[in-house]
């Protein structure tokens, strides 16, 4: 009886520990709450297991599950490692391919592309990754800038640029090509100028303007555009003398276009000069050729060709005879004059030389001797704006891959180079696009490299603090990914502890810049995260940085100061917001600041904005909302990077919610640049309203700094 009574008390006791004696089954550590069933450890959601844990520990030196993605720790709690995803980690910088996430087991995994789709058939949805955010354009498949009929516009033929609401009618071809639903009618035209018995005579210098709307394509050169193409003719008189040039330069809006100019009309074997087609930096595109020397009192033709129908404005320029300059490599290069301009035409220039710039044409060079150290400037512009023009310094021997010492391609195309050494370099001078470039070459006293220039022995960065970049004499020493070779400025940054990083760089109008996070070489492969822009004010993002030694290097393409700024705080894993619709579910900021992601799409709309676009519906987009509550004045730094749709975002005053909105607290995903707020807030209680401008919904990200004023 003793037995029993001792086997049934160890039963009532062992009973009472599984059910922890209020009849119930104790929580166990390693199932989630959401989840059932009995699937093993680290097993996918849906098993019940923490797919977080793994094998027994004392200590954080036992726990590694070679994945790079994950934290690895013991928990104290469990005696278990823990192997947390670390989502930031995984982000290879390019939004438009998706977030990428860290995979228990597998390590980081692509996500889904980021989603563009509006739901309308009439829209081409594009995300752009300059921008970070999607655009919306009306169809117009054939690009002849007319919208499909079907969707507001006017173009009745998508699949032929030739047939819309902004051409004529071309008689006799049982076409409506102007989709009046008429075929033919009275009103038509007739291409002019469409062969060589009816060409645009051309007897003197002047301009031109020719049509080739209709016109068929009849003459094959050696730079007709690809496809479909029109070709109308003229015919160009050399006048008695001694022989002449002919330059011709010839614009068209929307159409790509190129000129020929040859000995015999109809014979493409006679071809004696070709100028394809260039984008214009004034917009639409451009075509140039030169024929040197051509016999007096002769008669030639020029096909203008161009890939749909199109006004044509020609400029034919009879000139003295030339001869095609010869220094086009380095072995030929002509001397380089110094302290007054030069002008390079680069008309016909052949493409010998690698730059790191990569422009269209070719280049002429330019050998200059150095007989001591010296400073070297180089200014270049295009005199007839028809192209930005392109410089590239070349060490001796100029045949090496490596010998490019710096590049630049701009409208004002500038080279520094401090305390160059005594020897022999080269300047060669290219375009975008065929131009006239004036050249300036300055020698200077020599001078130290400024420390900006030096990446190893770069000026440290201070959190908070504003350093104002001044490029008049900065060099270009860092290959940036992100954007071509520009003049840029190094600074080095310490980071102390795993940091989420924020910089922000602010533009003078008119310029574009990059922004890099890189390792301490500086060098293109050194580069983590890049960013590019001509909108104010650039930012770059870094989650969950490594503590280490890093270099920020800011490039401008135009040489125009900046204000660069750093903001740093401890890593803050993201914060989901899966509702806060309204005041009552409002989710709360941390003093510090932090990292949120949501998504409008199934909120309410609930709160008007300042700065939304006019004749929205009441309380406009759906909309979520954030609180923050500050016990003394603060500096608030508020960025939308990332998010898929246009944002607004609102700061309101509190303390009774929604607030008030404070003044110049409004900002709108305006031409897909990113909302951004820099506010310097006093204490008190503040609602952060995220919304979508014109109604924009989706889904959206919010970086929240929250610093000294």
């Amino acid at each position: 009886m003793v037995h029993r009574m001792l086997k049934r008390g160890t039963c009532v006791f062992v009973l009472c520990g599984i059910l922890a004696c209020d009849g119930e089954l104790p929580t166990n550590p390693y199932v989630t709450s959401g989840g059932g069933g009995t699937g093993g450890e680290g097993g996918s959601g849906g098993s019940g297991v923490d797919p977080e844990l793994g094998g027994p520990c004392v200590e954080d030196a036992q726990c590694d599950d070679e994945i790079d993605c994950t934290a690895d720790s013991c928990d104290k709690s469990l005696d278990r490692c823990r192997f947390r995803p670390e989502d930031a980690v995984c982000d290879n910088g390019v939004h438009c391919d998706g977030t990428e996430v860290c995979a228990q087991k597998l390590g980081c995994v692509a996500g889904p592309p980021a989603s563009c789709d509006d739901g309308n058939f009439c829209t081409i949805d594009t995300c752009v990754e300059a921008s970070q955010a999607c655009t919306h354009e009306l169809r117009d498949a054939d690009g002849d800038a007319d919208v499909d009929i079907h969707c507001g516009g006017g173009d009745c033929n998508e699949t032929d640029p030739e047939i819309s609401s902004l051409v004529e009618e071309v008689c006799a071809n049982d076409v409506d090509d102007n989709c009046d639903r008429s075929v033919d009618e009275d009103s038509c035209s007739t291409p002019m100028n469409d062969t060589c018995a009816d060409p645009v005579l051309v007897e003197s210098s002047g301009n031109y303007s020719l049509l080739t709307f209709g016109a068929s394509a009849q003459y094959p050169t050696s730079c007709t555009p690809a496809g479909p193409v029109n070709d109308v003719v003229m015919a160009v008189v050399v006048p008695p003398g001694p022989p002449q040039d002919v330059v011709i330069r010839a614009r068209a809006q929307a159409a790509e276009l190129s000129t020929a100019l040859a000995e015999q009309c109809g014979n493409a074997a006679s071809e004696l000069a070709c100028g394809a087609s260039y984008s214009s930096p004034a917009g639409g595109n451009v075509s140039k050729l030169r024929a040197r020397s051509l016999p007096a009192d002769a008669t030639y033709p020029v096909y203008v060709t161009t890939s749909q129908g199109d006004e044509v404005v020609v400029n034919v320029s009879i000139e003295p005879g030339s001869v095609k300059p010869s220094n086009e490599t380095c072995g030929t290069a002509q001397p380089l004059a110094t302290g007054a301009p030069f002008v390079v035409d680069l008309i016909d220039a052949a493409e010998d030389q690698n730059s790191a710039c990569g422009t269209a044409t070719g280049e002429l060079v330019y050998a200059l001797e150095l007989t001591e150290p010296a400073d070297l400037e180089i200014y270049a512009v295009s005199t007839d704006n028809d192209g930005f023009p392109s410089i590239s310094l070349l060490a001796d021997p100029c045949s090496d891959m490596d010998a490019e010492l710096a590049c630049h391609t701009a409208a004002q195309a500038n080279l520094y180079r401090h305390e160059l050494p005594a020897g022999t370099y080269y300047l060669a001078v290219s375009a975008t696009a065929p131009t006239e470039v004036s050249v300036n070459v300055s020698l200077l006293p020599p001078t130290p490299t400024p420390s900006e220039d030096a990446c190893l022995s770069a000026q440290a960065l201070e959190p908070l603090t504003p350093v104002d970049i001044d490029y008049a004499t900065l060099q270009d020493d860092h290959l940036l990914p992100c954007l071509q070779a520009s003049v840029d400025a190094a600074y080095a940054l310490s980071i102390d502890e795993p940091t989420d990083l924020l910089l922000v760089n602010r533009l003078s109008p008119g310029d574009s810049a990059a922004l890099a996070l890189s390792g301490v070489g500086c060098a293109e492969a050194d580069v983590l995260s890049c960013a590019v822009s001509g909108n104010n004010p650039l930012r770059l993002r870094r989650r969950n940085l490594a503590a280490g030694e890093y270099r920020v290097i800011s490039e401008s393409l135009v040489g125009l100061p900046q204000q660069l700024t750093v903001f740093e705080r401890p890593y803050a894993a993201t914060k989901i917001v899966p509702f806060s619709d309204a005041c009552a579910d409002a989710i709360s900021i941390p003093s510090g600041g932090g990292f949120f992601q949501g998504n409008t799409s199934n909120v309410s709309a609930d709160f008007s904005a300042g700065c939304d676009a006019d004749g929205q519906a009441p309380n406009g987009a759906k909309d979520q909302l954030l609180k923050l509550v500050l016990t003394e004045s603060r500096r608030v730094v508020l960025d939308m990077s990332g998010s898929g749709y246009a944002t607004m975002l609102s700061v309101r005053k509190g303390p009774n919610c929604p607030g008030t909105e404070l003044p110049l607290a409004c900002t709108a995903a305006v031409s897909s640049v990113p909302s951004f707020l820099d506010l310097e807030l006093e204490a008190g209680t503040y609602f952060v309203q995220v919304d979508g401008l014109a109604g924009a919904t989706g889904p959206w990200s919010l970086d929240v700094f929250v610093v000294a004023p």
